[in-house]
Formats: structure tokens, C-alpha cells, sequence
């Protein structure tokens, strides 16, 4: 019997049905008053050795159970511990539990992730450097055959113009050999028949016919020729002043008015001997150009051009007529030419644009309006460090 219990409910209630000699006892001398001694209806679960057992209540609710006897055996004292909050507690510990091992196992898997990708990165990026290294070695090897065989293209292609050039050289070659002969020939004469004077004559048109054998063939050369020689600081403003003492005496002879407009400071990329080339042929041909026209004007200017790169512009214009459009658009071929024949071989602009080229440059042409032309040039600029060693 149930004397003392925490919820009012289970007071003066049996653990256990009641016999019914001890409910006409209980009912004779009524030491519970008029309680009905209804049974605690616990349903017994689980009993252990040491004492604790399990129930159910008439609630459903779960209870550990624990007998402590008291007063030597006669009373004793049942605790009940509800299983609920303890099942609560285990969940959440085992929730718990089992997050901070997925976390960990996750901690673990990202780690080890990050491990395989430091050293897939690691193998990609050594990978990567040795072809890097290779293509680099393959671009440089590649870089210079491409170069040889470019050189190569280049005299080749000088060798096939040369071949083309060839009936038209033998043509002009054969006119002063035949001019050379007959003025050989007719100075013998004159000097058996004592005209001295005459024969003095012959002989002078003799050293301009072997002059100008000797500019066709040096041409030639030079054109023929697989220059090798380093490209340096040029200063275009000594070069143009070399040039025109070249041509000072066709200049003066014919009354041209040259002007220049050259910045002193400005130094190309080029070479000093094959720069002074391609200008006399240029300022050459606009002293061609004005021979037959009032106003003889040439005027050479030379500055900074500032484009994608910064590069010098060299322009040379005359005063002489405008150039027809076909000749305009064919006039770095070989042999192609305005001037009548036997004064011009039609290869002076055809080197010059070579020779351009060769510095990393380019050589055009224009008409002016409403009369003259001008060519223009554009070479690559040196630097300055460079151009003031050459100083």
C-alpha cells in the first residue's frame, strides 16, 4: 500500500491487486478512510539483478524503479526516475555525437581533398613548367630556323628578280658597250688624224658611259648581295647631309632649291651606308622629276611619327609633275620607270624599297595637289641611350 507518494493520484493505491481477506480488513477497520484502493496499474517491464526494474504507468509513462527498505524491512521507499528527459538527454547526446563525427569525418574528407588537390596542383603546375620550358626551347628553335629561312627567302627572292631583271639588263648593258666601242673606235681616229680637241671629247663621253656601266653593276651588287652586317643608330640628319653632298653637283648644275627640315636628335635603326643609298636614289629621282618644270622645289623633312609604335617619317617631295596612276602603282617593281629611254634603269626605287624593308621600315609614294609627288619613309626609332653611344 502506497502511504506517501509524490503525486496525489497514486496516494492510498495497492502496487498490487488486493486479496479479499485484506480488503474486509481494510474495509472493517478503515485505516485509509473511503479511498477505493484502485491497484497503481504499473506494468512491470524489465527486472535487473541489483535491484531496479522498469514500469510503465497507467499513463504510459516510462519509470526506472528503485527499492530502498526502511524501519528494518517493514516499510520501504520506491524512488521513480522518469525515462523520458534521461531517453532525451541520450538522443541528443547521440545527435550530437553523431554530428561532431560527421563533422569530423567531413573535417577529415576536406583535408584530405585539399591535400590531393595541393599536389594535383603541385604535379599540374610542374607539368606545366616543363612545357612550358619545352614549347619555349621549340619557339626559340622554331624562331630561328623560321628567321634562316626567311634570309634565305629574301636572297632568294633578290636571286629570282635578278633572273627577271636579266634581258633587261643585257639591254641596257649592250647600249653603252655599243656606244663604248663606236667612241673607242672614232678616238682612234681622231688622234691619228691629230684632233685632239675632238678625241679629248670622245674620251669623256667614254668615262660617262663606264660611270654609268659602273652605278648599273654597283646596283646590281648591292642588290644581289646577303648583307649580314648589324644594324645601329643612324642620325638621319647627317645621313640626308651626306646624301645630298652626293648629289650636290646635279643639284647646283641644275638649279634645284633643296630644303630640309631634320631634327638633329632623331637616330633610326638602320645602316649609314645603305640609308645614304636609299635616300640618293629618292632625292635622285625628284631631281629627275623637276628637271622640265618652271619652279625646281625639293623639299626633305624627317620627325616623330606617333602611330601603335613611334617610328620616324621621312618625306620627300618635289615640284615636278604628278605620277600617273598605273606607273604609281607599279613603280617598286623592277624597270618600271617615267624616264625616257636610256636615262633610267628603273631600279633605284626598287632597291630603295629593299633596302627599307631590310631596316624593318616602309617606303610609299603620293601625288600631290595639284602638281609634285612625295615618297614617303618610315623607319624604326633607336634608342635614345643608343643613339647618343653612336654620338
Amino acid at each position: 500500500m502506497t502511504i506517501l507518494a509524490a503525486r496525489d493520484e497514486w496516494r492510498y493505491r495497492p502496487m498490487a491487486p488486493l486479496s479479499v481477506p485484506t480488503r474486509d480488513d481494510i474495509a472493517r477497520f478503515k485505516p485509509y478512510g473511503n479511498h477505493d484502493l484502485v491497484p497503481l496499474g504499473w506494468t512491470l517491464v524489465d527486472q535487473s539483478e541489483n535491484g531496479t526494474a522498469r514500469i510503465i504507468a497507467e499513463n504510459g509513462t516510462a519509470y526506472t524503479v528503485s527499492e530502498v527498505p526502511i524501519n528494518r524491512g517493514l516499510w520501504k521507499l520506491v524512488l521513480l526516475d522518469d525515462e523520458a528527459p534521461t531517453r532525451q538527454t541520450a538522443l541528443i547526446i547521440g545527435i550530437i555525437s553523431g554530428l561532431a563525427a560527421l563533422v569530423a569525418l567531413l573535417a577529415l574528407g576536406l583535408v584530405e581533398q585539399r591535400r590531393r588537390e595541393i599536389k594535383q596542383r603541385l604535379a599540374s603546375q610542374a607539368a606545366l613548367q616543363a612545357a612550358n620550358d619545352m614549347l619555349e626551347t621549340r619557339v626559340q628553335e622554331r624562331t630561328a630556323e623560321l628567321r634562316a629561312a626567311q634570309d634565305e627567302l629574301v636572297h632568294a627572292g633578290k636571286l629570282a628578280a635578278l633572273g627577271q631583271m636579266s634581258a633587261g639588263i643585257v639591254h641596257e648593258l649592250n647600249q653603252p658597250l655599243a656606244a663604248l666601242q663606236t667612241a673607242a673606235d672614232n678616238a682612234v681616229l681622231l688622234v691619228d688624224r691629230g684632233s685632239i680637241g675632238d678625241a679629248r671629247g670622245n674620251l669623256t663621253r667614254i668615262g660617262e658611259l663606264v660611270r654609268r656601266l659602273g652605278r648599273l653593276t654597283s646596283q646590281l651588287r648591292v642588290f644581289a648581295y646577303k648583307s649580314s652586317s648589324p644594324l645601329g643608330a643612324v642620325s638621319v640628319e647627317h645621313a640626308v647631309a651626306e646624301s645630298l653632298k652626293i648629289l650636290a653637283g646635279r643639284v647646283k648644275e641644275g638649279g634645284v632649291a633643296v630644303a630640309t627640315e631634320i631634327d638633329a636628335k632623331l637616330f633610326v635603326v638602320a645602316d649609314q651606308t645603305r640609308l645614304e643609298q636609299l635616300l640618293c636614289n629618292i632625292v635622285a629621282n625628284a631631281l629627275d622629276a623637276v628637271e622640265g618644270v618652271e619652279r625646281k622645289s625639293i623639299l626633305i623633312r624627317a620627325g616623330r611619327e606617333e602611330a601603335q609604335t613611334v617610328r620616324c617619317r621621312i618625306v620627300i617631295s618635289n615640284s615636278g609633275p604628278t605620277i600617273a596612276s598605273d606607273v604609281l602603282q607599279r613603280m617598286f617593281e623592277p624597270f618600271v620607270t617615267t624616264k625616257p629611254a636610256g636615262k633610267g634603269l628603273g631600279l633605284g626605287l626598287m632597291l630603295s624599297n629593299h633596302i627599307a624593308r631590310s631596316f624593318g621600315g616602309e617606303l610609299h609614294a603620293r601625288n600631290l595637289t595639284p602638281d609634285g609627288a612625295e615618297f614617303v619613309v618610315t623607319l624604326p626609332l633607336a634608342e635614345i641611350a643608343e643613339a647618343a653611344s653612336h654620338g
